[in-house]
């Protein structure tokens, strides 16, 4: 019995100091391997061998009938083209940013936008779609314009599907991808809404990002 009650003891010792140890061995290695332990987002939409696209900024107006500054600051941003009428996919797209709204939509550091091709989606339309989804206070944004801006800023700027089809009773036409950008407003990646293992690794790449943006910051400050 004695022998029985001091194996048990040293087993709670021992258990004791692996929980003890094991975080500080953790730490450690992160420490001295952290520049290691994730793998750089590429840049997308290269223009030519040393350049690198960025989007560059644009107005638009909000769901709640405000002009909207692209970028807003210095933030790390994840942006779509829909519009309310999509039968194809708009609600599963929304509920998809809905997804990242809810883990994200708070961040300082980041901002999401869907941005409507439709001239019908007027502000009023998308505060009730806003409505719709709980999530007035996260910082997903509901941009409308007009049609031939929000057009060109698909194509031209994002490097994505989004346009009325004038063959086809101007059908609208969008890209299923999500983008995300850095501070810099450069394309980090692509990401279709519609698979689960897209949008987690979306959520997953959106934390190396600030994770590599907080490290910049960081750097910055000791350089001071």
């Amino acid at each position: 019995m004695i022998k029985k009650n001091r194996r048990s003891s040293l087993g709670k010792i021992i258990t004791l100091v692996l929980i003890l140890i094991i975080p500080g061995l953790l730490h450690f290695y992160l420490r001295q391997t952290g520049e290691n332990v994730y793998k750089p987002l590429p840049f997308l939409g290269r223009n030519g061998k040393d350049s690198i696209t960025q989007v560059q900024p644009f107005q638009l107006i909000n769901e709640n009938n405000e002009q909207v500054d692209f970028p807003n600051g210095n933030s790390i941003t994840v942006v779509n083209f829909t519009h309310t009428d999509c039968e194809a996919f708009g609600d599963l797209m929304n509920l998809a940013m809905v997804k990242i709204a809810k883990k994200f939509g708070k961040h300082p550091m980041v901002d999401l936008y869907s941005i409507s091709l439709d001239s019908n989606d007027r502000p009023e339309v998308l505060k009730k779609l806003y409505n719709k989804y709980n999530v007035s206070d996260t910082k997903w944004h509901l941009l409308t314009g007009d049609p031939r801006e929000t057009s060109r800023i698909a194509r031209e700027e994002f490097r994505i599907d989004g346009f009325q089809d004038t063959l086809r009773n101007n059908k609208i036409i969008h890209s299923p991808f999500f983008v995300l950008l850095d501070s810099k407003q450069q394309i980090r990646g692509y990401y279709e809404f519609f698979t689960k293992d897209e949008v987690d690794r979306l959520i997953g790449e959106i934390i190396l990002l600030i994770t590599e943006e907080s490290r910049n910051q960081k750097g910055l400050h000791k350089n001071e």
